[in-house]
């Protein structure tokens, strides 16, 4: 298994991408670029935490393109 610290999860907890859980993964993405670490479990996948992982990741991002990585998520998730 691929494991960096923050990466793993053992439960994909996602559910269907709405308004409210795109403005969750972005609220993460955002904590992460601020330094915040990410006081929840994260041994189960959310939209929340899923975009602190890819913010940690990638750091400070353009918004077309944090928003293009997020539908790609979506479409990942969805693909199974």
């Amino acid at each position: 298994m691929f494991d960096i610290e923050g990466l793993t999860f053992e439960e994909d907890k996602r559910k269907d991408l709405t308004e409210g859980r795109r403005r969750n993964f972005k609220q993460g993405w955002t904590r992460a670029v601020q330094g915040h670490e990410y006081e929840g479990v994260l041994e189960e996948l959310t939209w929340n935490n899923l975009g602190w992982r890819l913010g940690r990741l990638f750091g400070p991002t353009p918004d077309d393109l944090r928003e293009e990585i997020l539908d790609w998520c979506a479409d990942q998730r969805n693909a199974d």
